[in-house]
């Protein structure tokens, strides 16, 4: 009898649980709960707590994150208002501002992302057109224009989310810029005809220098040896002239001339200790003989 009272004890307890559950609903931190009554929204719920409902199928309770969610659109190609084309993706961050219309409107996070990335698409659209490309691409820090870029397309886009999907966009920016394929290739096209440019204006700036070096090395190698061969006929003709004056000597005294032709080539012959075994009599040895072997025999000139 006790073990049927416990079973019906717990029976009962099960069957309040699930009662329980289809009349009372919690609403946790960061939620949004929109309550319907076959079928239309009636109330939506904000604050943390513990709230009552009628059964399914009178009530039906929706539940949605108003946590910030964030987005990133695809990269999409745009126009400047120079006529060049663009690559721009951007991400932004957005939440349920009213769950009611959200639910009536959207219905899913996963549709709302869709419905956001249609604004942002014509919303980029709209505000890149009234932009240069300069505006987005320059060597300048001060000509970039990214800030008010995106300051304009959050503007637009918050008030058409706000009343269309009852969504709120929080914040908004520049994630990547590129180039079409097309563009890029023209691009570094032109990049190369520059820098051969360059390199051709840098190679002919070298040969003219070059050239300039080489002049300047030539006149002054002709200088050099315009002067040494000036310099070489001065000391040619001072040689010629102190040779003339000894040759007038040599020729007042011929003896004297001969005699200082034979000392000058013993003293080259017996440098170093040099041993020579010659004749007395061969020139220039004959110096060696004493005063009588320069010019005549003693006994000749006493004749």
């Amino acid at each position: 009898m006790s073990r049927q009272r416990f079973l019906f004890i717990g029976g009962m307890l099960v069957a309040a649980l699930l009662i329980m559950l289809q009349v009372v609903f919690i609403v946790r931190e960061g939620d949004a709960v929109v309550v319907t009554t076959f079928g239309r929204p009636v109330r939506d719920l904000a604050e943390p707590g513990l709230y009552g409902r009628w059964p399914w199928p009178i009530q039906r309770v929706y539940r949605f994150d108003r946590r910030v969610q964030s987005f990133e659109g695809p990269l999409e190609q745009v126009l400047t208002n120079d006529g060049k084309n663009l690559l721009l993706s951007l991400f932004a961050g957005w939440r349920i501002l009213e769950p009611i219309p959200f639910l009536e409107r959207v219905g899913t996070q996963e549709q709302a992302e869709r419905n956001l990335e249609g604004l942002l698409r014509n919303y980029t659209s709209a505000t890149l057109g009234r932009y240069h490309f300069s505006h987005l691409v320059n060597v300048n820090p001060d000509a970039i224009r990214f800030d008010a870029i995106e300051s304009e397309i959050l503007d637009a886009l918050q008030a058409e989310a706000r009343d269309r999907y009852g969504i709120e966009v929080t914040f908004l920016g520049i994630r990547r810029l590129g180039l079409p394929e097309a563009i890029t290739e023209r691009v570094f096209d032109r990049m190369r005809a520059e820098r051969s440019e360059l390199a051709e204006r840098y190679r002919s700036e070298g040969e003219s220098e070059a050239l300039r070096i080489r002049a300047e090395a030539d006149s002054e190698r002709e200088q050099l040896l315009a002067r040494a061969a000036a310099e070489a006929k001065r000391i040619r003709a001072e040689g010629e002239a102190e040779a003339a004056v000894s040759y007038s000597v040599f020729a007042e005294n011929a003896e004297l001339a001969i005699f200082l032709r034979k000392l000058d080539a013993l003293e080259q012959i017996m440098t170093n200790q040099t041993t020579v075994v010659l004749s007395s009599d061969a020139e220039p040895f004959d110096l060696l003989k004493g005063p009588g072997a320069i010019g005549n025999d003693p006994d000749e000139s006493e004749q």
